[in-house]
């Protein structure tokens, strides 16, 4: 079976050893600006930085290519709205359509922007162990007073730490209940309505089962959603530091391109 989208890469690279609130800022700071760069010229460094990131962690380029793939559909609807449904200068006429000069423009930007927050996302995931990328969380939130809202960063924590460990479980449940129906008959090509039903049902029936195990599980053990000690001691280096400081120079940078 296929690795699930956004899944962690064991190594021993500088990615891999950074502290998890680093990547995790980082991360932040490069959404920010991804959204912030206007011209092509600030979007194409931020290309440069991933491919610089990609080579530094040594995962695989086809693990970014896998994080991205899920969301083509979308990237290219939006692209295609952009091009069609912006006013401007006329590329070419199809009847009524008529993409324009500034729609592609804008459907190029706005593709980009969403395939580059896909990628930093999938470097984040692919060099941090989703276990460090917790601990990073919950160090990140635990000055904040959670507490007034009823809730605790280790609580948060825990749900965010629940919600990773089950997502290779929910795409190979997906898969059995998908073989499963295909057993019985089901033709997914022919029947695409009749598919949804077939496989949403069970598979929301297996989740709320598994939920629910994992749960009991959880309280036979005596938790109590406490303050706890982790097995990941974080802090934060030198190597960290410098890592925030080229990132921040090379967002002065993009924003004055």
């Amino acid at each position: 079976m296929k690795e699930p989208v956004f899944s962690y890469v064991p190594g021993t690279s500088l990615l891999h050893r950074l502290d998890p609130r680093t990547k995790l800022a980082a991360v932040m700071l490069l959404g920010v600006l991804t959204f912030r760069a206007e011209s092509f010229t600030g979007i194409g460094a931020l290309f440069v930085l991933f491919f610089t990131l990609a080579l530094l962690s040594g995962v695989p380029l086809k693990v970014f290519a896998r994080a991205v793939r899920p969301m083509v559909l979308f990237i290219t609807f939006i692209f295609l709205a952009q091009l069609f449904f912006t006013e401007g200068e006329a590329l070419a006429s199809f009847g009524a359509l008529q993409p324009s000069l500034e729609g592609l423009e804008n459907g190029t930007r706005i593709a980009s922007r969403f395939v580059l927050l896909l990628l930093f996302a999938a470097v984040l995931t692919a060099s941090t162990n989703p276990s460090a990328i917790t601990a990073g969380i919950e160090r990140m939130l635990r000055p904040l007073p959670l507490r007034w809202l009823g809730v605790t960063s280790f609580e948060l924590a825990t749900m965010m730490n629940l919600s990773i460990a089950f997502l290779p479980l929910l795409f190979e449940r997906v898969e059995r209940t998908k073989a499963a129906q295909a057993a019985r008959g089901m033709d997914f090509g022919k029947s695409p309505f009749r598919s949804i039903p077939a496989l949403a049902v069970p598979l929301l029936r297996g989740l709320v089962r598994d939920a629910g195990e994992l749960a009991l599980a959880m309280e036979s053990r005596g938790y109590q959603g406490r303050a706890r000690t982790s097995m990941h001691e974080l802090s934060m280096k030198g190597r960290d530091w410098a890592a925030l400081l080229v990132l921040l120079l090379f967002s002065i940078l993009v924003l004055g391109l």
